[in-house]
């Protein structure tokens, strides 16, 4: 009778997945498609697509979880090229590397800030290269280190699965490449990399690394901050999760909640189909590797 119900054991996981997730969702998107009075009306998504600052922050966004995504999958790879050459104290070198995931993002934000590591670079820069000082209120600074900063936070994450992959892939296909004449990079390019990329396991991370990127909020915020962009909405560095946030705090509408949700409600479809594209492309390679 008891092994009958075992079906008993997930009702309580069924309860916090509904309270935590289905619940806000079910939410968001009620509040979305009503006024202050609870009628149903289409005046929230309207007034979110008519709006230039909501089209700035989902291009934020898509530039910001692709590029970031794109950088540390690359890091990741190349450490994985380096822990691989039969580097001393590799244990140490993997330990080591793998604190950033451990680093809260806000910090990270904070870390990459003009007012912190970059300071010192710019003293190195200007006092002993002798040249000019960093703008950094440019987009062609700030974007590239937030992306960076984002990148060296989750490479490590890439740089494990990657190495999680090469060990069980099969020693005979290197030793046949060395045999071969192949170089340690001809090795890492012809062999490891594609076998990577055909993984379903590094599909999969690829794809929530990308997920997660699209929800940036903490980096984005301590780059406003730092930029005077405090209470500014659509912002140079505003992500959807930014704005979202401003836009709830913000005085300017006169129901802010709806548009709020019908905003979030936007980001969930978006991340959903963006990941779908995603997952597609690099299904596709992966079969196009194999054949």
């Amino acid at each position: 009778m008891e092994s009958r119900r075992w079906y008993l054991l997930f009702i309580p996981l069924f309860a916090v997945v509904g309270l935590v997730v289905i619940y806000p969702l079910i939410m968001s998107l009620y509040l979305s498609f009503t006024n202050v009075n609870g009628a149903f009306v289409l005046s929230n998504y309207s007034a979110m697509l008519s709006t230039s600052t909501f089209w700035n922050a989902l291009n934020i966004s898509l530039l910001y979880s692709l590029t970031s995504t794109i950088i540390a999958v690359g890091i990741g790879l190349g450490l994985t090229f380096i822990v691989t050459q039969g580097l001393r104290g590799r244990g140490i070198f993997e330990a080591i590397y793998v604190l950033p995931v451990a680093v809260a993002p806000i910090v990270v934000g904070v870390l990459f800030s003009p007012s912190s590591v970059w300071d010192d670079i710019e003293s190195f820069v200007h006092f002993i290269l002798h040249q000019p000082y960093f703008d950094e209120l440019v987009p062609a600074f700030f974007f590239p280190v937030m992306f960076l900063s984002e990148a060296w936070e989750w490479a490590p994450l890439m740089m494990l699965v990657a190495l999680s992959i090469i060990n069980s892939t099969p020693k005979e296909v290197y030793e046949a490449a060395e045999l071969s004449g192949a170089s340690a990079f001809q090795q890492f390019r012809m062999i490891t990399i594609p076998t990577v990329f055909r993984s379903s396991v590094m599909q999969f991370v690829v794809v929530l690394r990308f997920i997660d990127a699209m929800r940036a909020f903490e980096i984005p915020l301590a780059w406003s901050n730092w930029l005077g962009y405090t209470q500014t909405i659509g912002s140079p560095v505003d992500t959807i999760s930014l704005y979202l946030y401003k836009l709830l705090f913000s005085s300017s509408l006169g129901f802010p909640i709806g548009v709020v949700s019908a905003v979030a409600v936007t980001l969930f479809g978006v991340t959903l189909v963006g990941a779908a594209v995603l997952l597609r492309l690099l299904s596709s390679g992966g079969r196009m590797g194999r054949n």
